[in-house]
């Protein structure tokens, strides 16, 4: 908590294009969605969700499966085996082309209070 994962979603927004102002973390909504000139951009937080079921019931997998569109989802790794499956390179569905997955992970600079340490690696 507070290690800035919606700074960086917002940030990211901003890069892809994003014009309207961003929402904030979407912890109580679960998803927030937005245009962008190329795709459709999913700023989800699984925060509150506590099973796989719920995961089911609140349609993540469709954003993260059925759907050609950007993810940014927060708190996946709650659900380790659903975070391999979706980390798991696979083809998008009625495409050839592999979907790419990135993995970012923030957390706090134990030098400096104020500053986060990032790493973003592809998986």
């Amino acid at each position: 908590m507070g290690a800035g994962k919606s700074t960086f979603a917002r940030a990211l927004l901003r890069g892809l294009g994003i014009e309207q102002p961003a929402e904030g973390s979407p912890t109580f909504a679960i998803a927030h969605e937005y245009q962008a000139r190329a795709s459709s951009i999913i700023h989800m937080d699984l925060y509150r969700l506590r099973s796989e079921e719920e995961l089911e019931e609140a349609g993540i997998s469709s954003y993260l499966w059925d759907r050609d569109c950007i993810t940014l989802t927060e708190w996946l790794s709650q659900f380790p085996k659903f975070e391999t499956a979706v980390l798991k390179p696979q083809a998008r569905p009625g495409s050839l082309t592999l979907r790419v997955n990135w993995k970012v992970k923030l957390d706090f600079d134990l030098t400096d209070e104020n500053r986060r340490a990032i790493k973003i690696s592809k998986i």
